[in-house]
């Protein structure tokens, strides 16, 4: 049904839904409120989903986050913030998790002191789903909430028993820009580059590119040179990405020879990603043998692997 059927007549029906004696009614009214988005956003609807995170039955608690989610910033009243903030002590992690996936869609708004606050208590949360959620979140709130408690706690669950928190963790560290490259971050990503889980190495990875020069260490760029050679390979395109973000301070003979070698790679991606990566090394990777190579990639088999290659030796 979704938007189309958010008619005032509908809507208020389903507001009355909100109080019946049945659970399941009341979990399907928040749902269908949730559907229709902001078109339900009512002051009157948002005060009754907000109540309703009080609800005795879990489920309803839990349809009522999802709702106000979904209705996203319309909904980001005081009130609304405060009590799902609240819901992430829950004693259920299914609303604890969707609380924060609530609090995720707010914006802005819901970067408060307190919000922050228990969202760092939630990453020590006993539920992984909660303990990536509050990752999430902070890592949306981004420079807001890149106080130097919350990146030490980041930096932290970098370490953490879940893969999907670790991956979650670096993501967020890596939308908090300067003020979380600090050493210490920089260092658990370093160990992340040898995490088990390739989705996690690819993401530290990716962090560490978007942190920039100011990561560029000799350490963090022996370790990408030395990823350029992993068996996954989305974490060699990951490399590819990092170190040309990291531009000439990269450019080590090193490196360079690693990058020339992945313009043979199997994988498109990491061919492509090692074109990029040569072309932004400026001077450095001016030799003959990078642009013999680059010359060479003119006529991949693949189409954007040529452009990429055209392009980067247009920049050299």
């Amino acid at each position: 049904m979704g938007e189309k059927a958010a008619t005032n007549e509908v809507i208020n029906r389903l507001i009355s839904a909100l109080g019946d004696s049945d659970r399941s009614v009341r979990w399907s009214a928040c749902e269908a409120l949730g559907k229709m988005g902001e078109k339900a956003a009512t002051n009157e609807v948002i005060n009754r989903l907000s109540s309703a995170l009080g609800d005795s039955d879990r489920s309803v608690r839990s349809g009522a986050c999802e709702a106000l989610g979904k209705m996203g910033e319309k909904a980001a009243t005081s009130e609304v913030i405060n009590r799902l903030s609240s819901a992430l002590g829950d004693s259920d992690p299914s609303v604890r998790s969707d609380a924060c996936g609530a609090l995720g869609k707010m914006g802005e708004k819901a970067a408060t002191s307190e919000v922050i606050n228990r969202l760092i208590g939630a990453l020590g949360d006993s539920d992984r789903s909660v303990r990536s959620g509050a990752c999430v979140v902070l890592g949306k709130m981004g420079e807001k909430a890149a106080t130097s408690e919350v990146i030490n706690r980041l930096s932290s669950a970098l370490g953490d028993s879940d893969k999907s928190v670790r991956w979650s963790a670096s993501e967020a560290l890596g939308k908090m820009g300067e003020k979380a490259t600090t050493s210490e971050v920089i260092n658990r990503l370093i160990s992340a580059l040898g995490d088990s889980d390739d989705s996690v190495r690819w993401r530290a990875c990716t962090t560490l590119g978007e942190m920039g020069e100011k990561a560029a260490t000799n350490e963090v760029i022996n370790r990408l040179s030395s990823a350029l050679g992993d068996s996954d390979e989305s974490v060699r395109w990951g490399a590819c990405e990092a170190l040309g973000k990291m531009g000439e301070k990269a450019a080590t003979s090193e490196v360079i020879n690693r990058l020339i070698s992945a313009l043979g790679d199997t994988g498109r991606w990491v061919r492509s990603g090692a074109c990029q990566a040569l072309g932004k090394m400026g001077e450095k990777a001016v030799t003959s043998e990078v642009i013999n190579r680059l010359s060479s990639a003119l006529g991949d088999s693949d189409v954007y692997v040529a452009k990429t290659a055209h392009k980067a030796i247009d920049t050299l």
